[in-house]
């Protein structure tokens, strides 16, 4: 499939488009515009530097040494000094191709608005990097969310020819040299945060929707009631993701035996199966929160300082400061949490003789031999919804320190919020194909057939069915892992975020 063109410039990118470009389903070129919003804001950072005006970063120190001047002629060999300085190497984990991709992307963006006052080279240096694919490497947990400082500059340095954290990244050919502001501008963004940040969004999407296709599951196999579903039930409630996830249960569950009288165990479910439309419903909104905020910061200016090309004078600012996201990104971790929360009570009770009314464990009759497969996914899920629970835990608020002599003393935490979302993922997507299995289990075990399930079940169960340890539990070792690849390639995820 041949790529689609993203052009960089004064339109900021989409969260689609940075998917698309770190799956190397997008190819990057500078617009026009871009070029011309670079051409003039490097012209401000010239006449800076021409005149000797103080300027931060530009013809001063940073942080702490933002009060000693810069003599011009040592400007080339301070930016070279300052990013190579910055590039610390620590034991720590490794950015992947895609985050890489992305982060380099969303630079190029924020250069391309014309606000940082790089030079046009610098730019299409980057531009060059992303054509051919030569990444450079960046290890991640060295930010407090004010700048990803150090990985930034990791990932800078083999433009002026000196090693990175890992082997590539220097495009065609490395630059002889950085000039005034352009290693503040290198080293000075969330772009790294942004673009890890973004493609845990795109997955946490995939897996609410597959959580929410397994609850469906649940659903048939438990024979649960359905009236608790209904559109007046949600349109009572109001709230907007309550609204959007009883559509997708009931269109998952569209023409299913179950709607009809009779067909429901009880009166009432438990919560966990009641309430799915409820909690998937506020994970629902805190998806769009934080899809809100990581969008609109993809087109946000958190360079500083900031050019202004319209006065042709610099801005000191605090635009890279990241409460903002890690608030969003706490607040999805926490809503998927709870989605998952609740898969790992349904899978307990379906399950159960209680409430099923089949066999424990849905052996294929009473005894102690049958069952025992089933009765290990209950240990596994309950395990592994600990594991999200424990990654659930917010990250806004862990910050306190002094960086460059106090002036550093708050901090948004934003990429420690998205490490743990990313740590969240593979447990999660256990508990939710451990549900499926489950269900699948216990829709084989009613001798339902699958043309009376809902129609947006259908074609994943008659692909699960199969490959369940039905008949079988014992005689070989069960392996999980290719029901989380299915529910994945249902969902479209790449495995971007490893």
């Amino acid at each position: 499939m041949t790529p689609m063109t993203v052009s960089v410039g004064t339109k900021p990118l989409t969260i689609d488009d940075v998917g698309a470009i770190a799956e190397r389903r997008a190819i990057v070129t500078l617009s026009p515009d871009g070029r011309e919003a670079v051409r003039k804001a490097r012209a401000v950072v010239d006449r800076l530097v021409d005149e000797k005006i103080p300027a931060y970063g530009i013809t001063t120190g940073v942080g702490s040494q933002k009060d000693f001047s810069v003599d011009p002629e040592a400007i080339a060999r301070y930016n070279d000094l300052m990013i190579t300085a910055h590039a610390t190497l620590a034991p720590g984990r490794n950015a992947s191709p895609q985050v890489v991709r992305a982060a380099l992307a969303i630079q190029l963006s924020l250069f391309a608005r014309g606000r940082s006052g790089v030079r046009l080279e610098l730019v299409e240096s980057l531009v060059a990097r992303l054509r051919v694919d030569d990444l450079p490497g960046a290890r991640l947990g060295m930010s407090v969310g004010a700048s990803d400082i150090v990985a930034m500059s990791q990932m800078a340095v083999p433009l002026i020819g000196r090693a990175g954290a890992q082997p590539g990244g220097h495009g065609p050919a490395p630059l002889e040299g950085l000039t005034a502001k352009e290693a503040v501008s290198l080293l000075n963004s969330n772009s790294l945060m942004l673009a890890e940040g973004v493609l845990a969004i795109r997955e946490q999407r995939a897996l609410l929707d597959a959580a929410t296709l397994a609850g469906a599951m649940s659903m048939e196999g438990l024979r649960g009631n359905l009236r608790s579903w209904g559109e007046k039930v949600d349109q009572a409630r109001g709230q907007p993701g309550q609204i959007r996830a009883g559509k997708a249960l009931r269109a998952a569950l569209a023409n299913s035996r179950l709607w009809q009288p009779g067909e429901a165990r009880f009166l009432q479910d438990p919560l966990s199966f009641r309430c799915i439309p409820q909690i998937h419903g506020a994970a629902e909104a805190a998806y769009d929160f934080a899809h809100s905020i990581f969008e609109t910061e993809l087109g946000a200016a958190c360079d500083n300082p900031m050019i202004d090309t319209a006065t042709g004078d610099f801005i000191s600012h605090g635009n890279m400061e990241t409460t903002a996201c890690a608030l969003a990104m706490d607040t999805l971790r926490q809503a998927i949490a709870k989605v998952i929360e609740a898969s790992g009570q349904r899978i307990h009770k379906i399950q159960w003789p209680g409430f099923t009314g089949l066999p424990t464990s849905l052996a294929a009759e009473p005894g102690a031999i049958g069952g025992v497969q089933f009765l290990n996914f209950g240990h596994i899920a309950g395990a592994t919804v600990g594991a999200v629970r424990q990654a659930a835990h917010p990250a806004m608020l862990s910050y306190s320190g002094q960086l460059d002599d106090g002036v550093e003393d708050v901090a948004g935490n934003a990429p420690q919020s998205v490490a743990e979302t990313v740590r969240m993922r593979e447990p999660a997507w256990t508990v939710v194909a451990i549900e499926a299995a489950c269900a699948v289990g216990a829709i084989h075990r009613r001798s339902l057939d699958i043309a009376n399930l809902g129609d947006g079940l259908r074609p994943l169960v008659a692909r699960i069915m199969p490959v369940l340890p039905i008949g079988t539990e014992g005689q070989k070792v069960f392996d999980l892992g290719q029901i989380v690849d299915m529910l994945k390639a249902e969902f479209g995820v790449a495995d971007s975020l490893a």
